[in-house]
């Protein structure tokens, strides 16, 4: 057996004092923040998770039909297309449950597909839909599914977050915060199947028609092209809500108002300024050589697993930095591909995204 060497690392491409950005956008902006009718406020960068904007973003408040986020989330987990084709029966229960609010008005003993009800919910926002979608979900206890909803917020790290219904009706034991609902936007706005439904401003299924209620997908506010979804809602006690995500440019943010009576207003506001003030960067690029390592006498490049992006204000690029995390040796022969560490990027100490490394050759030591 060959005797272990110990790696002298040698940096290819980032540097201990800063790093090499490539500024997909960097207009000019107002640093100023837009003024806000809501009572609670936080935007976020949805790469990073980046917080760059919060007013009163840790009141615990009643959050209205937004709930309906978890719910949909959590039901999409794990579908795949076949499964949205499945068939499920109406309980009286769920055929009761819209206590005078938006309905798909089911009835006891509708047969409607998984695809019908997760339209329903997060369309529409249906409430008959969302105890229909987790009582399919849960074999008919929608406890049950109220419980892996606040099993999935502690996952997450929503620590002032409790679920105790799938639809967001009044109960004072239903609440969350703005920064919590933040948390959840982004996670939900990482599943696929989620994500392409809270973008759909229309749609027609088994006879239903199911129009969206984000009036920022529409033409008369921000429009597809750049609104990305994902959930309003509305009670007396919580005043309108809102979780919206938007892109341009590149760059992608989520922002949450709680009891804003001028919420699409301030939600587009919130974007232009963001989108002036935060232009997107590369920190890394699939495929691109961050670091080298010298093992014997070969130079093994370390590669980057996957893209990282984060927005950015152009002023704060020599704050960034990077470390790396690296095995102290090498035994043997370790195939290209195989996970050599991670890089890590940082804004004033602040994490903005982890990579895997992964060995850009075969090394023999």
């Amino acid at each position: 057996m060959k005797q272990n060497r110990w790696i002298a690392l040698s940096m290819a491409v980032l540097l201990a004092a800063g790093l090499s950005l490539h500024a997909l956008a960097a207009e000019a902006g107002t640093s100023t923040p837009p003024e806000s009718s809501a009572t609670s406020t936080i935007v976020v960068d949805a790469w990073s998770g980046r917080v760059i904007y919060e007013d009163n973003a840790d009141e615990q408040r009643p959050i209205a039909s937004v709930t309906k986020i978890m719910t949909g989330y959590l039901a999409a987990e794990g579908l795949t297309e076949e499964d949205l084709d499945e068939i499920y029966t109406v309980s009286a229960h769920a055929a009761a449950s819209d206590e005078g609010g938006t309905s798909m008005y089911f009835e006891a003993g509708d047969e409607v597909s998984m695809e019908v009800l997760l339209y329903g919910t997060m369309l529409r926002s249906g409430n008959d839909a969302a105890v229909a979608l987790a009582e399919a979900c849960a074999d008919g206890d929608e406890q049950a599914f109220i419980d892996r909803m606040n099993a999935k917020a502690e996952e997450l790290g929503m620590t002032s977050t409790h679920f105790s219904n799938v639809n967001g009706l009044v109960d004072e034991d239903n609440y969350s915060t703005a920064r919590d609902l933040a948390i959840l936007g982004r996670a939900a706005m990482e599943n696929e199947l989620f994500a392409r439904i809270v973008a759909t401003w229309y749609i027609e299924i088994d006879g239903y028609q199911i129009e969206n209620h984000n009036m920022l997908l529409s033409d008369e506010y921000m429009g597809r092209e750049e609104c990305l979804g994902i959930k309003t809602g509305f009670t007396t006690a919580a005043g309108r809500t809102l979780v919206s995500c938007a892109q341009r440019d590149g760059s992608r943010f989520i922002v949450v108002t709680l009891n804003d009576a001028n919420d699409y207003e301030d939600h587009m506001a919130f974007y232009e300024w963001a989108f002036a003030n935060y232009p997107a960067y590369v920190l890394c690029e699939e495929g691109e050589a961050l670091a080298t390592l010298h093992v014997g006498n070969q130079d093994v490049p370390l590669i980057a697993s996957e893209t990282l992006v984060s927005s950015v204000e152009p002023s704060d690029e020599a704050d960034l930095r990077s470390a790396l995390t690296l095995p102290g040796r090498i035994s043997g022969t370790v195939s290209q591909g195989s996970v050599a560490g991670t890089a890590t990027f940082t804004l004033n100490g602040e994490p903005l995204g982890t990579v895997e490394l992964l060995y850009g050759s075969l090394v023999v030591s």
